[in-house]
């Protein structure tokens, strides 16, 4: 068992055992195999993370928890893929914010209501703003390339195309 007496007023190494035995016994972690036990595992996430401030075992436990329910998600929860005005817009929703709260991302507000009535393309700068404000991947706001063959034919896959490509585009436009 690790101690966690206080000595010049710092906790010693480990985490409390006790504490977190008594976290185990009070709900046991157990596979999540329904919505039900999905549920009550959400509701004990969401009584430690209300907490202002969180023990070590607190923390471990939560982690715990945390990783039951994403396992959980990962193989029953079907997430759209969104991507550029789509993922704004859901982002916007998720987090409870007004279109407005982008204006200094955007730098007007006019520019903000054009991109999300897709009257105008999101830039780099923009794309670069938003990953920094949503805390998200910038690759999240660029759009899914339909296939990479499409690409290739379109002219738009940014690459050289190789000489076997070439050779079969010629091939076929003859």
């Amino acid at each position: 068992m690790v101690s966690t007496a206080r000595t010049n007023g710092k906790t010693t190494r480990g985490s409390d055992v006790v504490e977190y035995q008594a976290l185990v016994k009070s709900f046991p972690p157990r596979p999540i195999r329904d919505r039900q036990q999905l549920r009550e595992t959400w509701a004990q996430v969401e009584r430690l993370l209300a907490k202002a401030r969180r023990s070590h075992a607190e923390d471990d436990y939560l982690s715990l928890l945390s990783d039951m329910v994403e396992h959980w998600e990962v193989e029953h929860v079907k997430m759209p893929a969104l991507r550029g005005i789509d993922l704004i817009r859901e982002l916007l929703d998720e987090n409870q914010l007004p279109q407005r709260a982008l204006v200094d991302t955007f730098g007007a507000d006019s520019i903000v209501s054009e991109v999300l009535s897709g009257k105008r393309e999101l830039q780099r700068k923009h794309i670069e703003g938003l990953a920094g404000f949503f805390n998200v991947s910038p690759a999240a706001f660029f759009p899914m390339p339909e296939s990479p063959r499409a690409l290739v034919r379109s002219g738009r896959s940014g690459r050289r195309r190789s000489a076997a490509v070439k050779g079969r585009a010629t091939a076929r436009t003859r």
